[in-house]
Parts: structure tokens; C-alpha cells; sequence
């Protein structure tokens, strides 16, 4: 069982999942939408920032017990936003916002019940 720190590190990291998914709710999930809307886009990117953020807080410890989440992908993916905003591929953005962050929230409230 995760540790209190890390328990709440993951509530952080659910709810910017759960921001997510209601920018994808408010732009009907559609990827012609994200491709052509800055503000769909800094939505996401401003969410996988955070989840970056955070994984990086996560105890060295919990990360290697729960190795089949890909960590140090969700790291680097933090960094690339957050250091190569003007170069995003929207495809690989749009990616991770559909497929891994919704992945990322079942690990999370799986863990957390």
C-alpha cells in the first residue's frame, strides 16, 4: 500500500485526469477540434504538465513497486510540453490525452479504493 505522501500526490494526478476528460467533454472529444483550438490544446497541455509536475514528487520507492506505469514517459512527456511548447506533435499530444491520461486515472482510482 502507497504511502500517505504518495496517496495524495495521486489525488493530485487524478484530478488533473478528470480536468482532462471534461476539456474533452467541453470540445465533444473531437480531435479536428484539438488540432484547431489553442484553448482545447493548453487545456491538455496544461493538465500533463501538471501530471508531469507531480510524478516527479511521486517516492522513488512507489514508482518502482508500480513500474507498469511508464514514469519517467510521463516525465519527459511533462518536459517536452513544458520546453517545447512551439514544436508539439498534436497527434502524440492527442495520444496521451485520449489513451494514456484515462489509463493513468483507472490506475489511480484503482489504487485509491
Amino acid at each position: 500500500m502507497p504511502g500517505n505522501r504518495d496517496l495524495e500526490i495521486l489525488k493530485h494526478i487524478q484530478r488533473y485526469c478528470e480536468q482532462a476528460e471534461t476539456a474533452h467533454m467541453d470540445f465533444d472529444y473531437s480531435q479536428e477540434k484539438f488540432q484547431s483550438s489553442t484553448t482545447y490544446q493548453n487545456a491538455i497541455c496544461m493538465c500533463i504538465l501538471q501530471i508531469g509536475e507531480l510524478v516527479g514528487k511521486l517516492t522513488e520507492q512507489f514508482r518502482e513497486e508500480y513500474d507498469q506505469i511508464p514514469w519517467h514517459k510521463i516525465r519527459g512527456m511533462r518536459n517536452f510540453v513544458a520546453h517545447e511548447y512551439g514544436k508539439l506533435d498534436l497527434d502524440v499530444v492527442w495520444y496521451a490525452a485520449t489513451k494514456s491520461i484515462p489509463e493513468l486515472k483507472q490506475f489511480c482510482e484503482a489504487l485509491m479504493q
